[in-house]
């Protein structure tokens, strides 16, 4: 499904960095021009220029808290007599010499960075003037191996404008954005931003203008259709193309890839395109949720996943038909069948990364114990009324034995109010400890469960699995149907 109004919602509060970073960093880069065009540095500039994510609008809030980069461009007249070096030097001797900068600065190969911690991290970059011959070109410099190279950021900026026009509805700004959080959050593959933007806006052909609604109608599909394109590109290209700055073509954006590097990249966007499609085409509500969160990660739709996940305890005392809204009076009262009537597939539950192989029968046997490998209390039986603060250990048994080699994964599933407010749902797989068991501690109010999935680690595949063993967890001992 498309789930159109989750992607928009993703997007401003999740993908979209804040506005409010946004006008600090321009009124802190207002300070910086202010500052370096008062200064005393060596070479006389001509202007500033917004450069990278920030001048194509593709730039992020950074996963986990983590700052985000912003570059701008320093452009001056070259300096007789000076060298590549001397321009990234001086602008750092501007810096260090000032009792407002000197803590924030650091000089890199192509940069002099200012380092706003547990905020931004802005990269200054000197760009050159170069005139011969009544032509004009523009040059970083590179101070490692002491040489100009030759750049045209703005020209870059226009081209990835233009071709945002072509599919309209912003939609390759909104897809790059996309593409890069999926990179920051997987960490599977690398690639630099600018390189990403050349690959995405490249896909958006001159044509498509007559074909927008067909490709780009809306957040989802747009995504899905640059990144099918881009797929397509890939696996048609093993050997590691030259990607290039089209505003300048002698730009070269592959500096930090390598035939590995490409390689990794190739496989990975091959994943995750397979993944994006079975998450379009799922027609189910709950499946295509889960199958998205597959992609992008717990944040994505979590409005509904919450609300799916605190609505449990209402399928069970709608289906008990109690006028009550304690769960675990319904639960003690009218037995552990109700908790069969909660939806298996609820959109944050992760389904099986294997095949299904086989039909083997896995049981499930838990015992509580005051404290993690201490003496056991007694054995307990799924839908037993348990309090919170206790150890549980979950063990599975093949009636005909585990093969040599095989093992248990865990599904562990959290459901309420309680989970839901301390991101404890849960819902992935988990590994066994060395034995095959799986130890979990009795942390929230409401009715939760494990799985047991038998896994071949041959083959990759699963060859049976249990059924859901629930734990209901109350305030206290509960009478009736406490463990006994």
């Amino acid at each position: 499904m498309k789930l159109v109004g989750h992607f928009e919602t993703f997007l401003r509060d999740v993908v979209n960095l804040n506005a409010t970073r946004i006008d600090l960093l321009e009124a802190r880069v207002d300070a910086i021009e202010d500052f370096l065009s008062n200064s005393d540095f060596g070479a006389r500039i001509l202007r500033y220029s917004r450069q990278g994510s920030w001048a194509v609008k593709t730039i992020i809030k950074p996963p986990n808290g983590k700052d985000f980069d912003a570059d701008l461009l320093v452009l001056v007249d070259s300096v007789e007599g000076w060298e590549p070096r001397d321009y990234i030097d001086d602008l750092y001797r501007v810096f260090r010499d000032s009792d407002r900068y000197k803590s924030l600065a650091t000089r890199n190969t192509r940069c002099v960075t200012l380092d706003y911690a547990n905020d931004f991290h802005l990269d200054l970059v000197v760009c050159i003037r170069l005139k011969r011959d009544n032509h004009v070109w523009y040059a970083v410099c590179n101070r490692a191996v002491n040489t100009y190279e030759l750049t045209d950021g703005e020209g870059f900026a226009e081209w990835f404008a233009g071709r945002n026009i072509v599919a309209g509805n912003d939609a390759l700004r909104k897809t790059t954005r996309l593409f890069k959080y999926l990179r920051d959050i997987k960490g599977t593959f690398s690639a630099k931003s600018v390189l990403l933007a050349t690959l995405l806006g490249e896909r958006v052909e001159d044509w498509h203008a007559t074909v927008r609604d067909l490709y780009y109608p809306d957040v989802p599909t747009a995504f899905r259709t640059i990144f099918g394109l881009l797929d397509d590109w890939l696996q048609a290209r093993p050997l590691m193309p030259t990607v290039t700055n089209p505003a300048l073509r002698s730009e070269d954006f592959n500096r930090h890839w390598d035939q590995a590097t490409y390689d990794n990249f190739r496989d990975k966007i091959r994943q995750y395109r397979l993944w994006i499609d079975d998450a379009y085409n799922e027609n189910d509500r709950d499946e295509s949720i889960a199958k998205w969160r597959r992609v992008f990660g717990d944040d994505f739709a979590k409005s509904e996943v919450v609300g799916k996940a605190t609505s449990v305890a209402g399928v069970v005392l709608k289906a008990a038909r109690s006028v009550s809204a304690d769960l675990v009076a319904a639960v003690s009262r009218h037995g552990p069948a109700l908790l069969e009537r909660i939806p298996a597939n609820l959109p944050y539950v992760s389904r099986p990364p294997w095949p299904k192989s086989g039909q083997l029968r896995v049981e499930v046997s838990a015992t509580a114990y005051a404290q993690r490998g201490g003496v056991p209390i007694r054995p307990f039986t799924s839908g037993v009324v348990l309090p919170k603060g206790i150890w549980l250990r979950f063990s599975a048994r093949v009636p005909s034995g585990i093969p040599s080699g095989w093992q248990i994964k865990w599904r562990v599933v959290n459901s309420g109010e309680e989970a839901a407010a301390q991101n404890g749902l849960r819902g992935q797989f988990e590994s066994s400890d060395s034995d095959g068991s799986r130890w979990e501690q009795t942390l929230y109010l409401g009715a939760h469960w494990v799985e047991a999935f038998l896994i071949n680690t041959r083959t990759g595949t699963y060859a049976g699995r249990s059924e859901r063993f629930f734990v209901v967890i109350g305030p206290e001992w509960y009478s009736g149907r406490q463990v006994a």
